[in-house]
């Protein structure tokens, strides 16, 4: 068993109680110190698959509300680790502060856990979760065993988190994350991580309940930027004017990542295959270097690019991390193809905010030139769609049809009325659209209208209910 010699952090078998432990990031960590034989309970008001799946599997222990009894239920901590979703007022942290525990938020855990190691942040407003899954992934088939911290399962590793080889320094992935840290600190989370390394993929408005413009959502990036050491390297993709102003930041060489002008260039563009694309990269004095990435669409091209350039930053051999790509896996529900069942292929997605779903259409066409394409969508919070509402009308374009479910609120319960999945479909171009109210109901639009053959992807943050699998599951039995 690994010895975590960690100022400050308690050895196993010590307790440690998860507060918000069914998200990704915080369901990771508590997965993997489980492995290092730490005692490890939690709760959550707002459990839901495949996070609570990994959990029972692992024989963690969690209540499905939160509450003061909670806190103890399973035996007192000796720390807390609270998740960004724990609301200020939950009565759980409440009495955790009040007991005189230690609480510490996932994104501080995390930053303790990698603080001897080369770290490297990729972050971005799209395509982070992907790049830093085959970073991770590039950096393992080099020989280098990372650590890494990602937003949803690497179906290369099969876990979220992993801390890696913790006793030969090897380097830690982080997936940036700009959003704030938790319910006690409103700091974006990466500024917890004090990279050596940084790749900036592209800047556009999100996250609309915290940055009300694009001035205030490019702060923190600023601010991890500049807090980066002189020994350090940027790497930011080229073409984005917001990105390329974050190098008047930087104290130490940056990179450009892209473009006709970047160090790294895809020459030409990427080549179709049928199962992906064939990637032609130049890389740094002379490099050439091919790619075959398992995945569609130029904006997998250009974060696999991003992925290579921080992999060779980070030490690893250029031939072996460009090789790595042709067994990637993906993360999980990135554009996942679950199956084909009478005549469709099923596929599961995240995309949720509009320059996704684009990006996402674009992929999909690429993949199935000529099938119907089926788009099944839910947005994904009221501040967000109401902020990026005009955004939609054209975000569907290229689809056949859209099966249009309705908001998902996940914190912002209490916004409910302030827009609706209406209001986007009065706005949106080009597809027929359908409004439902429920999976069943979606599963059911998708039956009546599928024309073989076909590609339905099903796009959204929580899954609609599992609506891809119950879909793939309808179309087996018709």
């Amino acid at each position: 068993m690994t010895r975590l010699e960690i100022p400050g952090w308690p050895e196993p078998p010590a307790r440690l109680h998860f507060l918000g432990i069914c998200g990704y990031a915080v369901s990771g960590l508590a997965l993997a110190l489980a492995e290092l034989g730490y005692r490890v309970s939690g709760s959550d008001e707002d459990p839901y698959p495949p996070t609570t799946d990994l959990l029972r599997a692992a024989g963690i222990p969690y209540a499905s509300r939160h509450s003061e009894g909670a806190l103890t239920a399973f035996g007192r901590p000796d720390l807390v680790i609270l998740g960004n979703q724990v609301q200020p007022g939950n009565p759980e942290l409440a009495a955790a502060l009040a007991a005189g525990l230690e609480v510490v938020s996932e994104a501080e855990a995390q930053g303790r856990l990698a603080a001897s190691r080369p770290r490297a942040v990729v972050c971005g407003t799209h395509g982070k979760t992907t790049t830093s899954t085959l970073l991770a992934h590039m950096l393992e088939v080099a020989g280098m065993g990372p650590g890494f911290r990602l937003g949803a399962t690497s179906r290369n590793f099969g876990v979220s988190v992993r801390l890696g080889g913790l006793e030969r320094r090897s380097p830690f992935v982080f997936e940036g994350d700009e959003y704030t840290t938790s319910a006690l600190d409103r700091r974006a989370k990466f500024l917890h991580w004090n990279p050596d390394y940084v790749g900036v993929l592209n800047l556009e408005l999100d996250h609309p309940d915290l940055y009300p413009n694009l001035e205030a959502y490019r702060a923190p990036y600023l601010e991890l930027v500049a807090g980066m050491p002189p020994s350090g390297r940027l790497l930011l993709r080229a073409g984005d004017p917001a990105v390329l102003e974050l190098a008047d930041a930087a104290g130490c060489p940056v990179t450009l990542v892209g473009g006709e002008e970047g160090e790294w260039r895809l020459q030409p563009l990427p080549r179709t295959l049928p199962e992906g694309q064939l990637l032609q990269v130049s890389g740094p004095s002379g490099l050439r270097l091919s790619m075959q990435l398992p995945l569609f669409g130029l904006h997998n091209a250009e974060n696999a690019l991003m992925a290579l350039a921080l992999a060779v930053a980070l030490g690893a051999d250029p031939s072996a991390a460009a090789g790595a790509a042709a067994s990637f896996k993906g993360p999980g529900r990135r554009f996942e193809i679950l199956g084909e069942a009478g005549g469709a292929t099923v596929v599961d997605d995240y995309a949720h905010h509009p320059t996704k779903l684009r990006a996402t259409v674009a992929a999909a066409r690429q993949m199935a030139p000529g099938r119907q394409l089926i788009l099944v969508h839910v947005p994904h919070t009221y501040s967000r769609t109401r902020a990026l509402l005009p955004e939609y009308r054209d975000a569907f374009r290229g689809a056949d049809v859209l099966i249009l479910g309705p908001i998902e609120p996940a914190r912002e319960r209490h916004l409910e009325g302030s827009v609706s999945s209406e209001d986007v479909a009065r706005l949106v171009e080009g597809p027929e659209v359908v409004l439902v109210r429920s999976a069943g109901e979606a599963v059911s639009a998708v039956l009546e209208r599928v024309r073989p053959p076909a590609l339905v992807v099903c796009c959204s943050v929580r899954g609609f209910d599992q609506v891809a699998e119950r879909l793939l599951a309808a179309l087996r039995d018709r």
